[in-house]
């Protein structure tokens, strides 16, 4: 088949099939968390979350993902759910709180929101 042919057979196929417009996707919610832990504790913190993370990737409801970034002030993860009642669910499961728990200790200070997408630039 030539690539002519080919071309218009897509296009043909294209014309035939009914049009669906794919539904509209829910604007994500981003929960951005500024952690410092606490003098000497940065390892263990760093060691927690990642175990938490291991045990729990690909089991969370409507978690699209997250990174946790590390610099020498701290962290700064960014979880991004599907909905606020997947957020918010999570917040409440006692994988999370039980987490938490285990973690308080070892952080100095720690900030947290919910974002919404302002900009994008690029892939992140």
């Amino acid at each position: 088949m030539t690539f002519a042919a080919a071309t218009t057979a897509v296009a043909a196929a294209a014309l035939a099939a009914p049009l669906a417009l794919r539904p509209a996707r829910p604007e994500p919610v981003i929960n951005i968390s500024v952690i410092r832990p606490k003098d000497g504790q940065f390892e263990a913190f760093l060691e927690l979350q990642l175990a938490q993370h291991r045990r729990l990737r690909g089991q969370v409801k409507g978690l699209r993902g997250a990174r946790l970034f590390r610099s020498g002030e701290g962290l700064v993860l960014i979880s991004v759910f599907d909905t606020p009642e997947d957020a918010e669910a999570f917040r409440e499961d006692p994988r999370f709180t039980e987490h938490m728990a285990r973690v308080r200790p070892l952080i100095e200070k720690s900030e947290a929101g919910v974002f919404s997408e302002a900009y994008a630039v690029g892939m992140v």
